[in-house]
């Protein structure tokens, strides 16, 4: 299924100062996070004075209840404001013959993680030492890491990359998003510059890719999504310098460069190669589906 990238601007022709003020893309940037704010108050206030007073049993499914319910609100802020400020169907959040893109990042993303687990096996730098016995921290995560994957794609590629990209194109959105996104983790645990420039090509320009290639949230989600779960959830090993105990209990010993050290396999200069060809061809394929483009004074 081809979107055609123009059908995802503002669609709204201002006729007063005011209206041409909120429609630059820069503010509508500002407009749109105004609309997601109300599901973070949310969130925190579930957190805050329901979460303290339940039962283990009870917390559990509040948790997956509250990420349902986030879930559809993201969703549903996010259509409200493309219809009332850019008057505009939201495409690229529609469910109807997308959803396959979902799954295929999340498989894809597991078979670049396994292919890398594979490679430090080889090596001698991998080795499984166990199995959890809590089988339900494991769906515990994946939840977890699908909410963590849908708040940054809604803010990073379906906010301020494809507000930038309407005003400065694709390439030059694409850098600035790629940075943003990769030295928002530079105050992660365990990180260091290379490890942002890592996350910059790792999450920044596959993500971004991901996004221009489908024009759609759900590739660059089920990728996100199934990279954060395979590393952590299922292998154990850091994400994004932050720890975690997944389904198996492994060890990673080995050189930094190809390891990552503790800040995980996103660091991995394997990882960054592997990523780097997938983003590449992507973009490939995005430029040979017209997907790309031009800064909005050229195509005016």
């Amino acid at each position: 299924m081809k979107t055609n990238p123009h059908d995802l601007f503002s669609k709204a022709i201002p006729t007063n100062k005011l209206g041409k003020f909120i429609q630059h893309p820069l503010i509508r940037i500002l407009v749109a996070f105004v609309f997601m704010i109300p599901v973070f108050l949310l969130s925190k206030g579930i957190k805050t004075a329901l979460y303290p007073r339940l039962a283990q049993n009870a917390l559990v499914i509040a948790r997956y209840l509250e990420a349902v319910l986030c879930f559809v609100l993201f969703l549903w802020l996010y259509k409200i404001y493309a219809r009332a400020v850019e008057k505009r169907q939201p495409l690229e959040t529609a469910f109807r013959k997308r959803l396959p893109d979902l799954g295929t990042g999340f498989v894809l993303s597991f078979l670049i993680v396994g292919l890398v687990v594979l490679v430090f096996s080889l090596t001698g730098d991998f080795a499984v030492t166990g199995v959890m016995e809590n089988k339900r921290f494991v769906f515990d995560l994946l939840a977890k890491f699908f909410m963590g994957a849908l708040i940054e794609e809604l803010i990073f590629r379906l906010i301020l990359f494809k507000l930038t990209e309407e005003l400065l194109g694709t390439w030059m959105a694409l850098l600035i998003q790629a940075l943003l996104f990769g030295f928002a983790h530079a105050l992660n645990k365990n990180a260091t510059i290379f490890a942002s420039i890592a996350v910059t090509i790792v999450g920044g320009l596959v993500y971004i890719a991901a996004y221009v290639f489908s024009r759609s949230l759900w590739l660059p989600l089920g990728l996100h999504w199934g990279w954060n779960f395979a590393q952590s959830g299922i292998f154990s090993m850091p994400n994004s310098g932050t720890p975690y105990d997944g389904l198996l209990a492994t060890k990673v010993a080995g050189p930094q460069w190809l390891t990552g050290g503790a800040f995980g396999i996103e660091a991995s200069c394997l990882t960054i190669l592997l990523w780097l060809i997938v983003g590449a061809g992507l973009m490939i394929l995005a430029k040979r589906r017209s997907q790309i483009v031009l800064p909005a004074w050229k195509r005016n």
